[in-house]
């Protein structure tokens, strides 16, 4: 229904699937969106992933400059805003902040990572004022073990899902909310788990971001 490719965002959908989509998700709290990311762009984002230092050294990209990141900027989109806001019900997206992150399976508890790692495994709820609704991305060019994510109502702790996204491009869905508290458990095994992750936010206005992500950009190269 949603895809993701070089040029922007291509919707393939009807009323009807983002009916269905609205109505899963007023249910449940979260939706998976597969394939999001097509195979073109599949192959840019490996070679950017493979050309970069993410996960040499334990380290992982926070807040990602708008104007350096290719799929942080697909998904600064008004276009996928409104269909977000449509199928979520979450009132009015300014624009979308996100990381790339990877997990290596038992990897030395020292590592910079590691302060990230507990965030992850632990339940929280990402709430900031402005968090709306959350996205993770696989990047995994083949399957990894555990990494499996886990909502929760936050007051009775009741399970509402246990999600593997072991498949390249497929995506998660999620409401942000104090009510609602999420984790992602231990990655297995030997395969290394990256991910893309973020959130749809009431604002700034993305195209501040982006002024702001430039301006961050020429101050480096001066």
């Amino acid at each position: 229904m949603l895809t993701l490719t070089r040029s922007g965002m291509v919707f393939s959908g009807s009323d009807a699937d983002i009916e269905l989509a609205r109505a899963d998700f007023e249910q449940h709290d979260w939706i998976r969106l597969p394939g999001l990311l097509d195979r073109e762009l599949w192959s840019m984002l490996q070679e950017q992933l493979a050309s970069s230092d993410l996960g040499k050294s334990g380290t992982i990209y926070q807040d990602l400059n708008v104007s350096d990141s290719a799929l942080l900027l697909l998904l600064n989109n008004a276009q996928l805003f409104k269909v977000i806001e449509t199928i979520t019900g979450c009132g009015h997206i300014g624009c979308f902040r996100g990381r790339t992150y990877r997990i290596v399976p038992g990897a030395n508890p020292h590592d910079e990572i590691n302060n990230y790692r507990e965030i992850l495994t632990g339940w929280h709820t990402d709430l900031n004022g402005t968090r709306r609704i959350a996205l993770s991305i696989n990047l995994n060019t083949e399957p990894y073990q555990g990494g499996v994510f886990r909502l929760r109502e936050t007051e009775t702790r009741r399970m509402l899902c246990e999600l593997t996204n072991s498949v390249f491009g497929n995506a998660i869905l999620f409401r942000i909310d104090e009510r609602l508290e999420h984790h992602v458990s231990e990655v297995e095994g030997t395969v290394t788990k990256t991910a893309f992750s973020g959130w749809f936010e009431s604002e700034p206005d993305f195209r501040t971001l982006l002024a702001e992500g430039i301006a961050r950009s020429l101050r480096r190269t001066v």
